[in-house]
């Protein structure tokens, strides 16, 4: 469905040619006119294809990553937070879904899906970014060698292993520090599970 807003102009900062000198992320200033005759700026980041792996073994074993992030800390403060989160990441340009969701889970979790199905899609953030999230469900893993570069913000992760039923219901009762993405790709997988 789409809505009545009349957009005039954009000017898109692409990533990596940015006033921020991000590499990673886009971001862009739209005019528009609002419906009720007003005009309004917004300003977004743009951010490539997302994908997160819901990663299940036959037993119902499933691997999360815990990870240092920054940017979810509190302005000016100190400490950073650590989240549980799916396994995932953004696509790489030329490489199918299917590839990158298992180059993602080889690089963070040493395994390989032989069954990946999309369960849904995300927008984690519609008031602050375009960036959609694919989340699929990953089964009949096989163990592969992690590769040795390893991301910079993913210097501190750490494999999270336990029973599926066991995450996601310390995840609901807010037992697990997790972000958004992660609490609703575990809602969508539990339906397939």
């Amino acid at each position: 469905m789409s809505s009545p807003w009349q957009i005039k102009s954009e000017t898109v900062y692409p990533a990596g040619s940015n006033p921020f000198d991000n590499r990673f992320y886009g971001y862009r200033s739209t005019d528009l006119i609002l419906p009720d005759g007003r005009p309004a700026t917004y300003h977004g980041v743009t951010i490539p294809d997302c994908l997160h792996i819901v990663a299940v073994e036959k037993d119902l074993t499933t691997y999360l990553v815990r990870q240092s992030r920054p940017n979810a800390r509190a302005l000016s403060g100190t400490a950073v937070p650590e989240t549980l989160e799916l396994p995932g990441g953004f696509k790489k340009a030329g490489i199918e879904m299917a590839a990158a969701a298992n180059a993602e889970l080889s690089e963070e979790i040493g395994k390989r899906a032989g069954s990946l199905t999309l369960i849904g899609s995300l927008y984690p953030s519609p008031g602050v970014s375009n960036e959609v999230d694919s989340i699929y469900l990953g089964t009949d893993l096989t163990t592969v060698d992690a590769p040795v570069d390893v991301e910079a913000t993913e210097q501190d992760m750490r494999i999270v292993a336990a029973p599926f039923g066991e995450l996601y219901d310390s995840i609901i009762r807010g037992n697990q520090p997790a972000s958004a993405q992660t609490l609703a790709a575990m809602a969508m997988a539990a339906t397939y599970l």
